[in-house]
């Protein structure tokens, strides 16, 4: 690959990554929408699905929620840690306090420390300490990457989600302290040295996007896209999407470009321009606004299309404005969502969902956007927990915890599919290797392809 195309590839994975899964800040005081208990589905898939209803998880009618998961997954014992131990210290640097920021992907993280250091004995005893940084401007990657560095109590850093100061962040610390991260959101952190990413990210989910319409969907021969109109925008459709389409055999793919900014009656017309009143499928790749947006521009075209988009749009944001529009389904009804293989409405036992949706309803606040970051920092502090007790506590160092993090093949907390750390040249950090995608149909969730009904789709080559 030449360096100009590889340029332009990594370029596009910001826009990528911020239209599958951020939030992209102020979301705090949405209502936590509906993850209810499950129930048998009836639909073409056999999947366990689940009725949403726009209330809060409904998490106490699962029996099955107990800390038996947890404790196994993390190798913990149960109790609380022993204050009198010198704490595991972890360093943490998240991008909050202004725009964008990401404050779920915290509320996520304390949840977990409080829930390991209350109820699963800490890390080998030892109470579970973070040391946090804030990120707001360029010149902070760099400030919290030395901070982190000169701090001789921290072995490993795990980052929640950052779009400034990545490049200088993780060029302080490659090769001296390793990183985990939380949500890769930015070029610089799928391609960091020292660097793992426990989830497919969005260059998975995308490229899963496409294999799901060739093998899941009948008769889509066009496509209808709108994405966010600037470069990486733009490069995300044609170095991902249109490729993964035309390799299902569907080339007949339009896209469209709107502002972040953009209103419904801008998404309207985009979707017209794009074909999207009458192709077999829409895609909307747009922020979270773009989301309620494009359901708002849909209604006053008055078409009903099939649908997919990621996981973005089954936010508790969309679930409040549905609300305010006086409907009770928390998304709009048929469409397909994109995610990382388990689904926060159908909760299960085999990925600690259920454990999840339980411990942040009880440890974080009532108002959580537990949807978007914070389950992927919830779990990888459980991760990083369980990579602890695997060195020792007492034997927690930069280089043992590179190792175990660069050795984690998985099953991980919340994410389909093996981990493969480094199978990418390029995106070195990526070690997620399955992707899923999941319907809200007739008042239920249902499983189409994801690890639920063990059709997660592969996202990375074989090795």
């Amino acid at each position: 690959m030449s360096a100009t195309r590889r340029q332009v590839r990594i370029g596009a994975l910001c826009a990528a990554a911020l239209l599958v899964f951020a939030a992209c800040g102020g979301d705090d005081d949405d209502d936590v929408a509906a993850a209810g208990a499950p129930n048998d589905a009836t639909d073409e898939t056999d999947a366990p699905a689940a009725d949403a209803t726009g209330d809060e998880p409904a998490v106490e009618e699962t029996s099955a929620v107990t800390n038996e998961w947890a404790l196994t997954y993390t190798g913990g014992t149960e109790g609380p840690a022993d204050e009198s131990l010198e704490p595991v210290v972890i360093g943490y640097v998240n991008q909050e306090g202004g725009v964008p920021a990401f404050p779920e992907a915290t509320i996520g993280l304390e949840a977990a420390v409080s829930y390991v250091n209350t109820e699963l004995g800490g890390t080998g005893g030892h109470p579970v300490e973070i040391v946090e940084c804030i990120v707001q401007a360029e010149e902070d990657g760099q400030r919290c990457a030395t901070e982190m560095l000169n701090n001789d109590d921290i072995a490993f850093v795990m980052t929640g989600v950052m779009v400034v100061g990545n490049g200088s962040f993780y060029s302080t610390l490659s090769g001296k302290k390793p990183v985990i991260v939380g949500f890769p959101a930015v070029p610089d952190d799928f391609i960091a040295a020292d660097a793992y990413a426990f989830t497919p990210g969005a260059v998975g989910v995308v490229k899963g996007m496409s294999t799901f319409v060739g093998e899941y969907l009948d008769d889509v021969e066009s496509v209808a896209v709108v994405h966010a109109d600037n470069a990486s925008g733009q490069a995300s459709v044609d170095l991902f999407l249109k490729p993964g389409l035309e390799a299902q055999g569907i080339t007949d793919v339009k896209a469209v470009a709107v502002p972040d900014t953009a209103t419904a009656p801008d998404v309207a017309a985009a979707i017209q321009a794009a074909g999207g009143d009458t192709a077999d499928l829409f895609v909307p790749l747009l922020t979270v606004q773009g989301c309620a947006a494009t359901y708002d521009a849909l209604q006053s075209l008055g078409v009903q299309p099939k649908v997919l988009t990621t996981g973005l749009c089954y936010g508790t944001p969309m679930t409040s404005h549905l609300a305010d529009l006086g409907l009770d389904d928390p998304v709009p009804d048929g469409w397909y969502f994109g995610d990382l293989g388990y689904s926060y409405f159908i909760p299960d036992d085999e990925s600690g969902m259920s454990t999840y949706l339980s411990k942040i309803a009880e440890y974080g606040p009532a108002d959580a956007e537990y949807t978007g970051y914070a389950g992927p920092l919830f779990a990888n502090l459980l991760t990083s927990v369980k990579l602890v007790n695997q060195v020792g506590a007492d034997a927690v160092t930069s280089e043992s915890m590179r190792t175990a993090a660069a050795g984690f093949t998985g099953p991980m907390m919340l994410v389909a599919g093996p981990m493969r750390c480094g199978f990418d040249a390029v995106f070195k950090s990526l070690c997620g290797t399955q992707m899923g995608v999941q319907q809200y149909a007739d008042g239920s969730w249902t499983s189409i392809a994801n690890a639920l009904n063990g059709q997660a789709i592969e996202t990375a080559p074989a090795s």
